[in-house]
């Protein structure tokens, strides 16, 4: 039966209104690096991916190796898939400086790669916000068509993927301003429409953000609040209130939002 609302099609119109200027990923490499170093997050969740010994694990838009790097302490092989330059070279010389080996960066779009040419099929598919295609029916699909075992999936659950500080919106005049990101729930549509039953587990997080120095922080998050430069000393102002300084002399955030982790295993699948 087809579904009343094309989910698909919602995805594409909302992600295209979001990636209309496009991303430049190289040239937030380094912030992105400095942001999540330190984090923990791969280690809570290694538990609830039944990783073995003997499984190799495809990282689909790995990044800089927050996920990648941890994953090859415990498994044969990690596939890391990652088109940016820059994120690549913090991801290997992350690898290196943990002394692993087990490991091969990929630095092709998932869009553009051909299985079994690119890559192979792989026990494991993991991706954590990294879904940054258009089509989203045609991505999840290949996910699951380069999977023996399970895919394993991290997205954001709420409105925006990187909320504003209510404050920040009161003295930047956006209290009134509405915004709406394709969420989880878009997701686990488009899923359920192609005949994936996937399971989906909501958790809420904490984080530390990690800055090297104000200007860094204000980069970072002008470059995800759509901050126009007249509102730029306003965030700084924001900014410098709030981050907290560290023994190291960095600046830290605390932030508190809701994952959602999205998962099926294969020989669950109906036929």
């Amino acid at each position: 039966m087809r579904s009343i609302i094309q989910y698909n099609e919602l995805w594409r119109v909302l992600h295209q209104k979001k990636r209309s200027g496009g991303v430049d990923w190289d040239k937030r490499a380094h912030s992105f690096f400095r942001t999540v170093s330190g984090s923990t997050e791969a280690e809570t969740l290694l538990p609830s991916l039944n990783l073995t010994d003997s499984d190799t694990v495809l990282d689909m838009g790995a990044g800089t190796g927050r996920f990648a790097i941890p994953f090859a302490r415990f498994v044969r092989h990690v596939t890391a898939l990652e088109p940016s330059v820059e994120m690549g070279s913090y991801l290997e010389k992350g690898m290196k400086e943990a002394g692993l080996t087990n490991y091969s960066i990929v630095r092709k779009r998932w869009e553009d790669v051909e299985i079994g040419k690119d890559i192979p099929v792989h026990d494991i598919v993991f991706a954590s916000n990294s879904l940054g295609f258009s089509d989203l029916a045609k991505g999840l699909e290949k996910l699951d068509a380069v999977a023996k075992k399970a895919v394993h999936l991290l997205w954001f659950a709420g409105p925006e993927r990187h909320p504003m500080d209510p404050e920040l919106k009161k003295r930047l005049r956006r209290e009134n301003d509405s915004a709406f990101q394709p969420d989880y729930i878009i997701i686990a549509h488009v899923l359920h429409d192609i005949g994936i039953y996937a399971n989906i587990r909501i958790d809420p997080i904490k984080t530390r953000h990690r800055y090297d120095n104000l200007e860094e922080a204000v980069m970072w998050w002008s470059e995800r609040g759509d901050i126009s430069p007249d509102e730029i000393p306003i965030l700084r102002t924001f900014l410098s209130e709030i981050l907290e300084r560290t023994d190291d002399d960095r600046l830290v955030m605390q932030r508190s939002r809701y994952r959602a982790r999205i998962w099926w295993e294969k020989e669950n699948r109906a036929e």
